[in-house]
């Protein structure tokens, strides 16, 4: 039992687990070789330290990247740029790093840039938000972390999001990532067998979020 006497979510404990999955990505990346994970596990852990998920003062942000990372390993996803890739994702958009310094190469820097999101201009409209995709859609590395990003996050949503951020949430996923994961099983068939589990698991989420809305 903890101090003070309650009981231990041990589900809640074993889903959080940084240091796990940190250990998990590691030994991977050690087993293949893999310089640029191996070398963006430490400094993503420092970038994203005090940060937190949105709606728990619980759960570290560093989570999210890791958990991406370990979804795609359990994926058969090995490789180097990509993996990197889903770990510094969010490391210019929320610790206000320049994509030049990441300690990576030009592949995952660009895959980077990609993703990271002008808030600012993304609400201002619908145009800009279209566009967005499409930049991301033609980078392989990142469209595959997109996608990776928005089933952690939708996986998580209705312990964060209010019910009409969620809504919000699922029709974006509908009119943008759904068609972006067409593209990949189509353009990428190395990734098909991937995109096939993600679409059934966000799918199996959206549908039963849906219910309860």
């Amino acid at each position: 039992m903890p101090e003070d006497g309650g009981m231990r979510d041990h589900n809640s404990d074993a889903l959080h687990d940084e240091k796990r999955m940190y250990s998990f990505v590691e030994e991977f990346a050690r087993s293949k070789g893999l310089e640029q994970t191996l070398r963006a596990l430490p400094y993503v852990l420092k970038m994203h330290e005090g940060q937190y998920r949105k709606g728990s003062r619980a759960v570290p942000y560093v989570v999210h990247p890791l958990m991406m990372t370990c979804h795609a390993i359990s994926l058969g996803l090995s490789d180097d740029d990509l993996l990197c890739a889903a770990l510094l994702h969010d490391v210019c958009e929320d610790c206000n790093v320049p994509v030049q310094d990441l300690p990576a190469g030009d592949a995952v820097r660009s895959a980077v840039a990609l993703v990271t999101k002008d808030f600012e201009a993304l609400r201002r409209s619908e145009d800009e938000l279209k566009e967005y995709y499409s930049r991301i859609s033609e980078n392989r590395i990142a469209c595959m972390v997109k996608v990776l990003d928005r089933c952690n996050n939708i996986s998580g949503m209705a312990a964060a999001f209010s019910a009409d951020k969620m809504n919000e949430y699922i029709a974006e996923t509908e009119k943008y990532i759904y068609p972006m994961m067409d593209m990949i099983a189509e353009k990428y068939p190395e990734y098909k067998n991937a995109i096939f589990l993600i679409r059934y698991h966000m799918t199996s989420v959206i549908e039963t979020v849906k219910q309860g809305i």
